[in-house]
């Protein structure tokens, strides 16, 4: 797009002028000549504006190809250790040939359309310079014009040549431009989904969650969410389980207004979400995500996420807060790599509890936050939880229930259904409850932990020369 502004268009502009001043002198000298030349111009300008599109779609097919051909490298390249350790490294290459093959192809197809819009152009140049050579002749014989005139009538079709095969040669950019256009236009008609029309903003403190007969599907009338009636209360901390797939995630996503929902209404502190401004509730409502994003800056900015308005000291108050006074410690300033090279999921994780921390938000969603880390981690990450839900409405999703130690509810979701829903401690006591058999059958937490104690204290007890104690 941009060669075609700043090249093709200039250039069209100067053959424009070069031609009609040059039918301009033709006609002075024989306006017979003169009209002749100037039917023969308009006849090839319409030539080439018939033929202008016809390499677009193919164009536009190319450009696809190759952002398929340049996602999928990117994909790879990232998985390339997953692919490599699991022996799936064949696979990746015969799909980057595919995907190669498929590129070469739209761009064979594109230049086949090309260069039959180039040669119907260059017959019509050719057949131009014929007819000129034709006419002068016939004119000389009839003495209607001279020899000399004649020889300028075909110079002038030679310089009109020119800019016409100029800009034969520049409908390949103009070709390219207009179906990167078309793939722009298309982005652009893109509707979003979460429009921002709220006005109203919920009281001041934690919120209450309220679902109202919600449904939700991801545009394929498949509900992952079926009539959601729920009422949390303001400041309740709540545990949200059941099986993968049963709609966990989208229950959290709906209250952060990350999607709409297809039926009912969700409301936040009794009002309804849709009619929150965004800025409002991207103030008042945060997330503390299973896969942590990190950037490649320095710790401070991946906990202001590259926002100065922030001092030191509510960084470092936000990093100790999290238990990572050891960060603080070592200059906030300190650098980090891609994808927060130098820190380990634990403390990516207690770094995007820092983040939270340091925006002081009303509602928190936990999603899976001890997903990925070991016994000892996940301890350090359940405290800074249990500081990050004083005070705050929050939402905790957890396979693993000993995260759910220190809730007020719990939420049981079984087939995008709300299958139970009460206090803790007492479904946990009600051996019939749903939560109360998934306690049942889950290791206690104490109970992980004193078995971890007495195998260390085993192997710390036993002697190298007694292997059979140690295997026992």
């Amino acid at each position: 797009v941009s060669d075609l502004l700043s090249r093709v268009l200039t250039k069209a502009v100067g053959s424009v002028v070069l031609v009609v001043g040059m039918v301009i002198v033709v006609t002075v000298l024989d306006w017979r000549v003169g009209v002749g030349m100037a039917v023969y111009v308009v006849f090839a300008v319409v030539l080439v504006l018939l033929l202008r599109h016809r390499a677009v779609a193919e164009s536009a097919d190319e450009l696809g190809a190759y952002a398929r051909l340049y996602g999928g490298i990117e994909e790879r390249l990232n998985a390339s250790e997953d692919l490599r350790s699991n022996g799936a490294g064949s696979h990746a290459m015969w799909r980057f040939v595919e995907d190669s093959a498929g590129a070469l192809d739209r761009s064979v197809r594109r230049e086949s359309a090309f260069l039959g819009m180039w040669w119907g152009v260059q017959a019509a140049v050719v057949g131009g310079v014929a007819l000129a050579v034709l006419a002068g002749a016939v004119l000389v014989d009839r003495g209607a014009i001279t020899v000399g005139t004649a020889f300028l009538l075909f110079q002038y079709v030679l310089l009109i040549e020119r800019p016409l095969e100029e800009l034969v040669h520049e409908l390949e950019t103009v070709q390219k431009a207009t179906g990167a256009m078309r793939r722009v236009l298309a982005l652009l008609a893109v509707e979003p989904t979460i429009l921002d029309h709220g006005t109203t903003t919920p009281p001041d403190g934690p919120p209450t969650i309220e679902f109202a007969a919600v449904t939700f599907d991801y545009g394929d009338d498949e509900p992952v969410l079926h009539d959601v009636d729920v009422l949390i209360g303001a400041g309740r901390s709540v545990g949200i389980v059941g099986r993968t797939g049963s709609g966990k995630t989208t229950f959290s996503r709906l209250v952060l207004r990350l999607v709409e929902a297809t039926r009912g209404e969700v409301r936040l502190g009794g009002v309804p979400i849709a009619e929150i401004p965004l800025a409002e509730l991207r103030r008042r409502v945060a997330l503390v995500p299973q896969e942590v994003e990190l950037f490649a800056g320095t710790i401070r900015e991946n906990v202001t996420l590259f926002d100065p308005a922030p001092t030191d000291a509510d960084v470092e108050h936000a990093l100790r807060s999290v238990g990572l006074g050891a960060l603080a410690d070592g200059g906030i300033d300190r650098p980090l790599g891609a994808s927060g090279a130098g820190l380990s999921a634990g403390e990516a994780q207690l770094l995007a509890m820092a983040r939270v921390w340091l925006r002081d938000p009303d509602l928190v969603v936990l999603d899976e936050a001890t997903a990925r880390v070991d016994p000892v981690t996940e301890r350090r990450i359940e405290a800074a939880m249990h500081e990050l839900m004083r005070g705050r409405t929050t939402l905790v999703i957890a396979h693993r229930l000993s995260t759910l130690g220190g809730v007020d509810d719990i939420v049981v979701f079984d087939h995008g259904r709300i299958a139970e829903f009460g206090e803790r401690d007492v479904l946990a006591h009600d051996p019939h409850s749903r939560f109360g058999r998934l306690l049942g059958l889950a290791l206690e937490p104490d109970a992980e932990v004193d078995a971890i104690d007495a195998i260390d204290a085993a192997v710390g007890e036993a002697a190298p020369s007694e292997p059979e104690s140690l295997l026992a």
